[in-house]
């Protein structure tokens, strides 16, 4: 039998500018960001830590983002950014 790793996310849809706080209680990964509107994206740990600052997002293009975070973890989109999240 072989060993078999799998992975999977949650889609979270994010419209253009907005603030999305992952839910408290346990730490969460993230898969990546899919982008249908350009714009920027930062995402701040629950300590405040910045993981990522600003970074530019283009429409059609997808972010990786293998990270573990904080519940309490903030994703912001601005200047019009807007698409989908892969969270777990």
């Amino acid at each position: 039998m072989s060993n078999l790793i799998q992975e999977r996310y949650v889609p979270v849809p994010l419209a253009a500018n907005t603030t999305y706080q992952f839910p408290a209680g346990s730490p969460t990964g993230v898969s990546g960001f899919l982008c249908v509107s350009s714009g920027t994206l930062t995402l701040t740990r629950a300590d405040g830590v910045v993981v990522i600052n600003g970074v530019a997002v283009t429409a059609g293009n997808y972010l990786p983002m293998p990270f573990y975070v904080d519940s309490g973890a903030v994703v912001v989109l601005a200047g019009g950014a807007a698409g989908t999240l892969g969270v777990s």
